[in-house]
């Protein structure tokens, strides 16, 4: 009797552990945030962008909208914010790249620290992927050999009941012919006995020539 196995899904792309369940240290989540990080950035980062303005508030002091409000300003605020946000960001960006090239000893042993400590969590988390796969395949190996064997022993089973069933089938077939010849002599030899009582007792055959 065929054994059908339990379908084992093929290896797909390994998700990062934040995705697959896994535990990332503390240091981990700093690492892998937006480029650069605040030691390799410049001080632009300190730099106190304003608020945005709504153009459709008044202005302080507060005074009612009214047929012939203008938006000018408050839309300049913005592009001003706009810009200065954009200024902001190019300098965080470019500056650590100036750091390697351009900075002092610290600042370039500082650069190339973080990126040590980038690759060394990557190498700790490609090794906790790896293994946690590693895990997921030897359990799965385990409950395929599981129901392997549990599908073999109900083989197994079911062989001994079918083999004990045509047994009892067998025997009983059998007795029941035994029987029947049993019956069929028993009634042939009454019959013969009778047929020699008839014969003996039949007034036709007073010399008792037939038997």
């Amino acid at each position: 009797m065929a054994t059908a196995l339990p379908r084992i899904t093929p290896s797909g792309t390994p998700l990062p552990p934040a995705v697959t369940g896994l535990q990332r240290s503390q240091s981990s989540v700093s690492l892998y945030g937006p480029y650069p990080p605040p030691e390799l950035s410049s001080s632009m980062d300190l730099v106190r962008i304003p608020a945005r303005i709504n153009p459709l508030s008044p202005m302080p002091p507060k005074r009612r909208i009214n047929m012939s409000w203008e938006t000018a300003d408050q839309h300049y605020a913005n592009e001003r914010r706009r810009l200065l946000m954009q200024k902001r960001e190019y300098t965080r960006y470019h500056s650590a790249w100036e750091k390697p090239f351009y900075g002092g000893p610290a600042e370039k042993e500082l650069y190339r620290k973080h990126f040590r400590e980038v690759l060394k969590q990557q190498m700790s988390d490609q090794e906790n992927l790896r293994r946690q796969h590693v895990k997921e395949k030897v359990k799965e190996s385990e409950k395929a050999v599981e129901y392997d064997r549990q599908c073999r022993m109900k083989d197994a089973l079911e062989y001994l009941n079918k083999h004990a069933y045509l047994q009892k089938y067998r025997d009983g077939n059998k007795i029941m012919m035994e029987q029947h010849w049993e019956n069929t002599r028993n009634r042939k030899s009454e019959d013969e006995r009778l047929d020699r009582e008839r014969l003996r007792y039949n007034p036709i055959n007073w010399s008792c020539t037939l038997k």
